[in-house]
């Protein structure tokens, strides 16, 4: 699947979509080891025996009589050596590509998000790419929902009325809970690791939509960033109606990125919750 980087859904309104996921990768770190070598240096050579001292005449030698000699009796044939059973080497791994790589991503990442609301984005096909897409987007401060088949939250978007002004109703925060709680848990050093082993392919992928392959650390950390710089707001916030949808009264908040009005949606407590996931990330892949 080649993702068009310009495809994503209309702002979806204060309906509420579903929220970021951070990349979904698989495991194994690739340590390099360094073995140094030191010679002991070789042992001092052992002080020589002193000789003795010859005659200064030798004895005649005397002949001593010859004995005979039988010839050598003829030496058995060896034995044939056993036959060793050998071992048949293991087959090699087999090597990771784009249209292989979906079994290993739901293998790995299936105890994590079996269940809760993120549990569909596996049942979903093409994964590095999806991911490198989405991972575009947020880079962009775009959510790009199409791309994501998470389920939608339950409930409708809560709005009340204070005086004749509606607002927020931050009850309605509580429907984003699970979705921040499974992004909260992930393992941070296991998104880590399965970066690194799955750099190959997302940096294809990554140059699938136009990009230079060796941009996408920068396009990863952009994201990340991006989702740390969207404010948190304690205020019950003032929103108004504009045909179907809602939108902020500050135009301050309307004016920002999509990314950070969809956090803005699930509350602070929950935003606090995806940018720590967010900063403890970034700080892994920096190794910080």
């Amino acid at each position: 699947m080649q993702a068009d980087p310009n495809e994503r859904t209309s702002d979806p309104g204060y309906g509420g979509g579903p929220p970021l996921v951070p990349i979904l990768a698989g495991l194994v770190v690739l340590v390099v080891l360094a073995v140094w070598w030191f010679s002991p240096g070789a042992p001092e050579a052992p002080a020589p025996e002193p000789v003795a001292e010859l005659p200064a005449t030798l004895p005649e030698p005397q002949a001593e009589p010859v004995p005979d000699i039988p010839p050598p009796a003829p030496e058995p044939a060896p034995e044939p050596a056993p036959a060793v059973a050998t071992q048949p080497a293991p087959p090699p791994e087999p090597t990771l590509t784009l249209e292989t790589s979906d079994a290993v991503l739901r293998e790995q990442f299936a105890r994590q998000l079996n269940s809760g609301p993120l549990a569909s984005v596996l049942q979903a096909d093409n994964l590095v790419e999806r991911g490198v897409a989405v991972l575009d987007g947020l880079s962009r401060g775009v959510l790009q929902y199409k791309l994501l088949p998470v389920l939608p939250p339950e409930g409708k978007f809560a709005v009340r009325k204070r005086g004749s002004q509606a607002v927020m109703d931050p009850a309605g925060y509580a429907r984003y809970n699970a979705y921040a709680q499974t992004i909260e848990s992930l393992d941070t050093e296991l998104l880590v690791a399965s970066f690194h082993r799955f750099r190959p392919l997302l940096e294809e992928a990554y140059a699938m939509l136009g990009y230079e392959a060796d941009e996408l650390d920068n396009a990863l950390i952009r994201g990340l960033d991006a989702v740390l710089a969207a404010p948190v707001e304690e205020a019950v916030l003032e929103i108004r109606k504009v045909e179907a949808v809602y939108k902020f009264e500050d135009p301050r908040l309307e004016r920002l990125p999509e990314l950070h009005k969809q956090l803005l949606r699930m509350g602070p407590e929950n935003t606090r919750r995806i940018q720590s996931q967010a900063r403890a990330l970034r700080a892994g892949l920096l190794g910080q």
